[in-house]
């Protein structure tokens, strides 16, 4: 996006391209994070947000990014429409750690690989075809992803929030984030290894 001060005072003079090109860069990131906080409604808790948001522009006093802002106004407000209990989202470390680390039957006691992942491909144009089908099998893996991982790894990888704003936004610790996107980064990373050896994904 442009320099964010200027792109913010066409924003608070409501110029129209301005808006729509904030909604258009942001508006599918957002319904994935509120839609794992309130599935089928997250449309309608993403409208609102917009709705919040535009309202509070002038109060926005740049402390994070637009991106940063626009998201934990998306998440207060799935969490303010449908009382979502926040305890669904802040798995202790102990749960994390019973469902089994992913990829745990190739490193060694000591961390280290002793069964590497597959050589991954590189761009040619039939490999680039092969990548579409790769993005929809990581898709539905991302759905299958416990509540709390998904919405961590959005959090983080799609949205770019830092550690101590995804804490803080979930009302868990930031060693708890830490976990929780680490656990969900292998998963993602074994369907990437599966797709790549040609096993069934």
């Amino acid at each position: 996006m442009q320099d964010e001060h200027a792109f913010l005072a066409k924003l608070l003079q409501r110029d129209t391209r301005a808006c729509h090109q904030l909604v258009k860069e942001h508006h599918g990131r957002l319904v994935m994070v509120a839609r794992t906080i309130v599935g089928e409604s997250a449309e309608d808790v993403v409208q609102e947000g917009w709705l919040l948001a535009f309202r509070a522009l002038p109060t926005f006093e740049g402390r994070s990014s637009l991106k940063t802002w626009l998201t934990r106004i998306v998440i207060n407000a799935a969490y303010g429409r449908h009382r979502y209990e926040k305890i669904r989202l802040t798995a202790s470390l102990d749960e994390v750690m019973d469902e089994g680390m992913p990829l745990a039957e190739r490193f060694d006691k000591h961390g280290h690989w002793h069964d590497p992942l597959a050589h991954w491909q590189a761009e040619t144009p039939e490999e680039l075809l092969g990548r579409a089908e790769l993005a929809s099998i990581l898709q539905k893996a991302m759905q299958t992803l416990p509540d709390s991982q998904r919405l961590v790894w959005l959090l983080r990888d799609q949205s770019g929030l830092e550690f101590k704003e995804i804490a803080d936004t979930l009302n868990t610790s930031e060693a708890n984030v830490r976990v929780l996107l680490h656990r969900a980064r292998l998963k993602l990373l074994a369907v990437i290894n599966d797709y790549e050896e040609g096993k069934p994904c």
